[in-house]
């Protein structure tokens, strides 16, 4: 899973050199794809989607995770749409639907199972050039295990560039996964924002560092 990602990692970054356009969304416009990538010491994603209209995407995903004795490895499609958009003078402040099925598993005490899934997912989020918010729920229930994922996110911009140059923000990630993580996990991250890239850097309060792409074009 790792290698996969490495690799897909570098096909992204040698997309740069194609222009874009990028907001700090899951989705852009009409016909863009979209992909992204994170790589962390206890989970690693990857994804990919396509914007079929302005307001709905169709993607793939892989997933892997690890926690408290779990080894979750997961695979789907899913769909993105975009519930709401409210686009102010100064300010945006989106509401979106995810909703992804695939198959997953789940390796616990050397015993391992295999199952499908229907995970849905909502997530608020709120931006202006110098502020950023975030709130997001995932579902992710497998028979009667429950791995739902809750994150908060907020932060601001240094300064106010303008597209084609660095804005670099500071962003606090919380997030809690039922059933992997005793306690809620804190990231403060460093956010690069250029153009047609999208990059977060950041370290856990237990030491932990994380790194996540995203690329639109």
């Amino acid at each position: 899973m790792i290698k996969i990602i490495k690799i897909y990692l570098v096909g992204i970054l040698l997309l740069v050199s194609y222009q874009s356009r990028l907001q700090a969304a899951p989705m852009n416009y009409k016909g863009s794809i979209t992909s992204m990538t994170t790589i962390g010491k206890n989970h690693s994603s990857v994804e990919s989607s396509y914007a079929i209209t302005s307001k709905d995407s169709l993607g793939i995903r892989a997933h892997k995770i690890k926690g408290r004795g779990y080894q979750i490895k997961s695979g789907g499609i899913f769909h993105l749409r975009k519930l709401m958009r409210i686009n102010a003078i100064n300010s945006q402040t989106n509401l979106w639907a995810f909703t992804e099925v695939g198959t997953v598993s789940i390796k616990k005490n050397s015993k391992e199972k295999r199952d499908s899934y229907l995970s849905p997912k909502f997530q608020f989020d709120y931006e202006t050039k110098r502020i950023y918010g975030l709130i997001s729920h995932k579902f992710l229930r497998v028979g009667h295990e429950n791995f739902d994922t809750s994150k908060i996110e907020a932060g601001f911009s240094f300064y106010e560039t303008g597209y084609k140059k660095i804005q670099p923000w500071l962003i606090l990630k919380a997030k809690n996964t039922n059933s992997l993580f005793k306690k809620v996990e804190y990231t403060p991250t460093l956010r690069l924002i250029n153009n047609a890239i999208f990059m977060d850097a950041g370290v856990t309060t237990d030491g932990d560092p994380s790194i996540h792409l995203m690329y639109t074009f």
